[in-house]
């Protein structure tokens, strides 16, 4: 809608014949009691002013309107004929052109339209002055390293261009689904802590969910739909603003006025979208470089136990949870190994060179289990617990499980030799390996304190008593891992049924050659 002109006069005749006159702008006409209060409450750029008016100077009246708003233009509707000092009184007291009766509808139309054009152009000459040092605002924002940085200064800020007495920041937490106040000015605290809205209840609901900002003045504000959401009576004008990037809402900045006679406009609107703007790119930019620190630990812890291409597609995966989606019953293969002798080792070597040595052997199981995809379950004393197969598929677990045992067994040899080198004991060392494969639980046990990932079933048990029963680095495979492989990928030895210790039934077991 375009800006009223305002016609100061009490001739109605007169009235109605600008009105007839210029058709394309609203006109309102206003006795000179009435003047100053629409001024005050509506954006007026244009005034026609008759010259004599009842008991009244027109000139003296448009003298006292421009000292409360100097960009208001005025045009003099004179009295008499046209002559020279109605018009050189006029311009002296500001006023920017001069009508004479009869009036002329061409030159009223056009002495409008050149008056409506300045006064727009100096409005926005005046508007972009304002907002130009806000897009300036922006490395501050993105200097910002923490949630609660961007969004003090983002009060600080506002604070600052509209001088409100109440400020907050509501953001959207996900797992309440709700709006919190996330930083306030004004507000009491413990009030602030409690308040939980809702996406489209109440006026920042409503805000949040149809990402529209809301203006309400104390004039208008009754009429508003939100009328009936208005909870503080007191509030003289309030505006609630979305904090929006790349089509994501992440909350609302509410700012109210309790006190004196401010009133919010479409330029506030503007200001607060800027400010909003380089706010919420903030927030995105700290949330993401908070987002990589924890994936790069998670990325580091995991591969502490998977191989660092396991650790990438675990982290890739679309499962929000991984602690509570890892638990499941799955075909898995497990490889058991542990060190023949154990017990003289820790009885006859330093307690530091028993360190050092279980430090690297551990490092040559880790190395190779990882180069095959394999998964580290477990370090137990002198054993070691691997799966393949989880907990991500892989098309050959089984194959990729002798792959590895195989390769252990080599760098086993070869650490062994290097260490008797040191010490003749490591000569009585030797290494018991099996793999089985079967259907298994895979997932979190423990307590909600402490969790452990890890794999139960009989084949564990069954892989941890059939190591027992190897020497000299023989690997044992069960006949389900056996008809697994392929006969050109690996030759094995059938040993026929061993009996078990805690195994009900003797298993089928087979060596690698």
């Amino acid at each position: 809608m375009a800006s009223p002109v305002l016609l100061i006069a009490d001739n109605p005749q007169l009235c109605q014949q600008i009105i007839d006159i210029l058709i394309e702008y609203p006109v309102v006409c206003c006795k000179p009691f009435e003047v100053t209060e629409f001024c005050r409450n509506n954006p007026v750029r244009v005034v026609l002013v008759a010259e004599d008016l009842a008991g009244l100077s027109g000139i003296s009246l448009f003298h006292r309107l421009q000292a409360e708003n100097p960009e208001l233009v005025g045009l003099l509707i004179a009295a008499g004929s046209n002559s020279v000092m109605p018009c050189l009184e006029a311009m002296e007291s500001g006023f920017s052109g001069l009508l004479y009766h009869p009036l002329d509808p061409k030159q009223i139309q056009s002495l409008v339209n050149r008056a409506m054009e300045a006064t727009a152009l100096r409005e926005e000459n005046t508007r972009l002055r304002a907002l130009l040092p806000l897009y300036g605002l922006g490395e501050k924002f993105l200097s910002s390293t923490t949630q609660q940085q961007v969004l003090d200064y983002l009060l600080d800020v506002v604070a600052a261009q509209t001088a409100a007495d109440s400020l907050s920041v509501m953001l959207f937490d996900e797992q309440e689904g709700c709006l919190r106040i996330a930083a306030s000015r004004g507000i009491d605290e413990e009030l602030a802590r409690k308040i939980k809205i809702r996406p489209g209840d109440k006026i920042a609901g409503w805000v949040f969910a149809e990402r529209k900002p809301v203006i309400l003045n104390r004039e208008t504000q009754q009429d508003s739909p939100f009328a009936d959401l208005l909870k503080r009576p007191e509030i003289v004008s309030a505006v609630s603003f979305p904090m929006i990037v790349r089509d994501c809402t992440l909350g609302v900045l509410n700012v109210s006025y309790t006190d004196g006679d401010v009133r919010f406009a479409d330029s506030d609107i503007e200001m607060l979208g800027i400010l909003c703007t380089q706010a919420a790119l903030a927030l995105e930019n700290v949330r993401s470089i908070i987002s990589m620190e924890e994936k790069t630990r998670l990325k580091t812890l995991l591969e502490q136990y998977v191989a660092p291409e396991v650790a990438e597609l675990l982290l890739a995966s679309d499962d929000a949870d991984l602690t509570t989606s890892l638990g499941e019953i799955k075909k898995v293969t497990v490889l058991f190994a542990d060190i023949r002798n154990f017990t003289g080792m820790v009885q006859q070597l330093p307690l530091d060179v028993l360190r050092n040595f279980l430090n690297e052997f551990f490092q040559l199981f880790t190395d190779a289990i990882f180069q095959h995809r394999g998964t580290v379950d477990k370090f137990m004393g002198d054993a070691v617990l691997a799966l393949f197969g989880a907990p991500i598929e892989l098309d050959n677990a089984n194959f990729r499980a002798v792959e590895t045992a195989v390769a252990i067994c080599e760098r086993f040899a070869e650490l062994k030799q290097r260490w008797q080198n040191q010490d003749r004991f490591f000569s009585t060392i030797d290494l018991g390996i099996a793999l089985t494969c079967g259907e298994m639980f895979l997932g979190n046990i423990g307590s909600s304190r402490r969790l452990d990932y890890t794999v139960i079933g009989t084949e564990v048990n069954i892989a941890q008593r059939l190591a027992a029963k190897s020497s000299s680095c023989r690997i044992y495979i069960t006949d389900a891992v056996r008809r697994d492989l392929q006969e050109d990928q690996v030759a094995v030895t059938d040993m026929g049924e061993i009996d078990l210790r805690g195994v009900k039934n003797p298993v089928r077991a087979f060596t690698v050659r």
